[in-house]
Protein backbone atom coordinates (compact mmCIF):
# COMPACT_ATOMS: atom_id res chain seq x y z
CA UNK A 1 0.00 0.00 0.00
CA UNK A 2 1.48 3.15 -0.82
CA UNK A 3 1.92 6.06 1.49
CA UNK A 4 3.35 9.54 1.69
CA UNK A 5 5.99 10.11 3.32
CA UNK A 6 8.27 13.70 3.14
CA UNK A 7 12.21 12.96 1.38
CA UNK A 8 15.47 14.31 -0.19
CA UNK A 9 17.42 12.94 -2.94
CA UNK A 10 20.45 11.25 -1.81
CA UNK A 11 22.99 14.56 -1.43
CA UNK A 12 20.59 17.22 -0.99
CA UNK A 13 20.17 19.24 2.16
CA UNK A 14 16.70 20.01 2.32
CA UNK A 15 13.48 17.84 2.22
CA UNK A 16 11.67 19.37 -0.43
CA UNK A 17 9.07 16.60 -1.64
CA UNK A 18 6.22 14.73 -0.59
CA UNK A 19 6.03 11.06 -2.61
CA UNK A 20 3.93 7.78 -2.24
CA UNK A 21 5.87 4.91 -1.68
CA UNK A 22 4.63 1.56 -1.59
CA UNK A 23 7.41 0.45 1.18
CA UNK A 24 8.00 -3.04 -0.07
CA UNK A 25 9.33 -1.38 -3.19
CA UNK A 26 12.23 -0.04 -0.96
CA UNK A 27 15.54 -1.88 -1.43
CA UNK A 28 19.09 -1.21 -0.45
CA UNK A 29 17.95 -0.20 2.65
CA UNK A 30 20.23 1.73 5.19
CA UNK A 31 19.90 3.11 8.51
CA UNK A 32 21.24 6.08 10.21
CA UNK A 33 19.64 7.40 13.85
CA UNK A 34 18.34 10.53 12.36
CA UNK A 35 17.78 9.42 8.59
CA UNK A 36 17.38 6.05 6.43
CA UNK A 37 18.29 6.19 3.02
CA UNK A 38 17.17 3.64 0.29
CA UNK A 39 16.23 2.97 -3.25
CA UNK A 40 13.23 3.13 -4.82
CA UNK A 41 12.72 3.02 -9.44
CA UNK A 42 16.70 2.95 -9.39
CA UNK A 43 16.42 6.66 -7.44
CA UNK A 44 18.83 7.33 -3.80
CA UNK A 45 16.41 8.71 -1.61
CA UNK A 46 16.16 9.66 2.08
CA UNK A 47 13.47 9.34 4.66
CA UNK A 48 13.27 10.97 7.94
CA UNK A 49 13.83 8.25 10.85
CA UNK A 50 10.78 8.60 12.55
CA UNK A 51 8.65 9.14 8.94
CA UNK A 52 10.20 5.33 8.28
CA UNK A 53 9.28 3.73 11.25
CA UNK A 54 5.88 5.26 11.09
CA UNK A 55 5.41 3.69 7.34
CA UNK A 56 6.98 0.25 8.36
CA UNK A 57 4.43 0.31 11.06
CA UNK A 58 1.54 1.17 9.14
CA UNK A 59 2.45 -0.74 6.30
CA UNK A 60 2.26 -3.94 8.93
CA UNK A 61 -0.62 -2.93 10.11
CA UNK A 62 -2.24 -3.48 6.76
CA UNK A 63 -0.85 -6.59 5.93
CA UNK A 64 -2.91 -8.18 9.21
Amino acid sequence: MKQKVLVKLAGSDIYNKHIKINPAKLTNIMKFPKEVFADIDGIRIVILREEYEELIKKNERTKI
